[in-house]
């Protein structure tokens, strides 16, 4: 019994050091101001003892500083709380049918400008005979024909010609000749292909 008394005796002795060591420790413990926290008991409790038990989850934290920044604005519902009727689709009614005529913007053409677009013919080196304006031909060509118009309503010089200059009357027909690039011009023009000329002066002879 002697020997675990001893033992005893000094397991006491040792934890009666380390708590005057930790005593000695805490004694020295100063605040945030340099002030000793066991000289006040609410400095204790607001410096070491709050802030501890905070550390460790037993008392709340303390609330941070608030939010200053603009918040979103909420969304704005109709009073009545009825849910809005969903877009309409476009009619399909309103869709053109198809069709094999061309359909041209008329506004800035006269009726005069409407019947080259529609009696012309066009001649390249493939086709001396003539065929009719393809839709993309006859827009194109009425584009410039408004342009035209308007210029001239305007007091301005347009940059093209007058619609009727486009087009030469040859054995009965209005034609138009096809250019190298594509481009609709006179009969006479530069860029018309000689060899379309030459095909159409041979076959009036």
């Amino acid at each position: 019994m002697s020997i675990l008394r001893r033992m005893i005796e000094g397991r006491l002795a040792r934890a009666a050091a380390v708590a005057g060591v930790a005593l000695v420790s805490l004694s020295a413990c100063t605040t945030l101001e340099g002030t000793n926290a066991f000289t006040d008991g609410a400095t204790f409790e607001r410096e070491v003892l709050r802030s501890t038990l905070q550390g460790i989850g037993v008392v709340p934290a303390e609330p941070g500083p608030t939010n200053t920044q603009t918040q979103r604005a909420p969304l704005v519902v109709p009073g009545s709380g009825a849910v809005p009727p969903p877009p309409q689709q476009a009619a399909t009614a309103a869709l053109p049918a198809n069709s094999d005529q061309v359909v041209l913007d008329r506004s800035g053409l006269t009726d005069a400008d409407l019947a080259f677009l529609r009696d012309g013919r066009v001649v390249d080196v493939n086709q001396v005979q003539g065929r009719p304006l393809t839709e993309t031909e006859a827009r194109q060509l009425a584009a410039r024909m408004a342009a035209y118009r308007q210029a001239q309503g305007q007091g301005e010089r347009s940059i093209y010609l007058p619609p009727e200059a486009y087009f030469n009357r040859v054995g009965g027909q209005q034609l138009i000749c096809l250019a190298s690039n594509g481009t609709l011009v006179p009969l006479n023009d530069p860029t018309c292909p000689p060899e379309v000329r030459a095909q159409l002066l041979a076959a009036q002879r």
